[in-house]
Parts: structure tokens; sequence; C-alpha cells
């Protein structure tokens, strides 16, 4: 069997159970592994990559593989090895769910989506942030049902955890503020690494 090109794919990920639902919209290469989208996601959403994470990939989960935390499941399909999957499987024609979570104590879970595929333009600097709406939510607040209540003492001076609330997210978050700038930084970072790290954004 010929071996295929890689393909530029245009992905759209969206935060779920959370109300608007924060999106972005990237590019990145079909022939990359789940580890540098998992960079591509974080970059666009100001993730700060200080959690564990994981793909679900259909009935498959992918984590990555390391003495300090790996779990075999007690049924079903075993969890495997991240590192080796490239994202090519969204080439198919018929593409399984995916969902990335971030942080197994909040649970950010984002639903990853092709929009479109075309070929490689040479020297096009990837991955590429295309755009989004709406903030992501401040680490560490426990999840979705947290965020909500976040928002409502951010908003409200009068709140009792209004002073909470303004410490847990940065200075000049806003509900409708994506910082484009920022996330074009940081994908311009990803587009001139050597080699991918762990907690890039943390040097």
């Amino acid at each position: 069997m010929a071996k295929k090109d890689p393909q530029v794919l245009r992905l759209k990920i969206t935060l779920e159970h959370v109300e608007p639902a924060p999106w972005r919209e990237i590019e990145i290469r079909s022939d990359k592994t789940l580890p540098h989208l998992h960079d591509a996601i974080q970059a666009a959403f100001l993730w700060y990559d200080m959690h564990l994470w994981d793909f679900g990939i259909g009935d498959r989960k992918y984590q990555m593989k390391s003495e300090d935390f790996w779990v075999e499941p007690m049924w079903g399909p075993p969890v495997m090895e991240v590192t080796t999957k490239k994202v090519d499987f969204f080439l198919k024609t018929k593409v399984p769910p995916v969902i990335y979570t971030y942080d197994f104590g909040d649970d950010w879970m984002h639903r990853v989506e092709l929009i479109s595929k075309r070929r490689v333009v040479p020297n096009e600097p990837l991955p590429r942030f295309v755009g989004g709406q709406w903030a992501t939510p401040p680490e560490d607040i426990g999840g979705p049902p947290m965020y909500e209540a976040f928002k409502e003492a951010r908003e409200d001076a009068s709140h009792p955890e209004h002073d909470w609330a303004k410490e847990a997210g940065y200075v000049d978050w806003a509900h409708d503020e994506i910082h484009a700038d920022v996330v074009r930084e940081r994908f311009t970072k990803l587009q001139t690494q050597k080699r991918r790290e762990r907690n890039f954004w943390m040097e």
C-alpha cells in the first residue's frame, strides 16, 4: 500500500460542559503525534501544561506512559502509549469521537473535530492558530461547576467569593477575551522548537 503524503488538518477544539463553550481552531500536520496535538491545544487555550492528560479516541485511551502515573484498566481495552499515535487517523473516512482531557481533577474535556484538510505548503509554519471565541477558565478552580461560580463571583464586587475569583483568574481575565496575541506567540514557539518538551510554557 502506497504511503499517503501528509496533509494539513484544520481542527476545531471545543471545551465541553461550559456555556457558552470556548472553542479554538488550529492547523496541524497529519504526520504529527498526539503529544504534538496536546502541545497545540495547550497553546490555543493558554493552559500551562501542569497536569496529567489523555486522549480518548473511540473506545481507546492514549496516555503518556511513565513510572509516576500509569493505570491499566481492570476491564475494557488497554490504555495505549500516546507518543506513537499519529493524528493521521483524521484522514480516514470515518473518524471516531475524539476527547482530549486535561487535569484529571478538574476534568477539562475538549471535543476535537476535523473541519477540513488540505495539502501541505512547502515551508509553511505549523502548527498554526486560526481563531476562537470565549476565554479559557483559570487553572485549578475545580472544573466546569466551579467555573460558573468563578464567573459570577468575579463580576460581582459584593459577592462573598469575589476576592477568590479575582485571585483565581489572571489580572486581565475577561469572559470574551482569548488573548489571541499571546496564543500566536505560543504557536510561534511551537513552530520553531527543535523538539517537544513537557511543561514547554513554564520555561
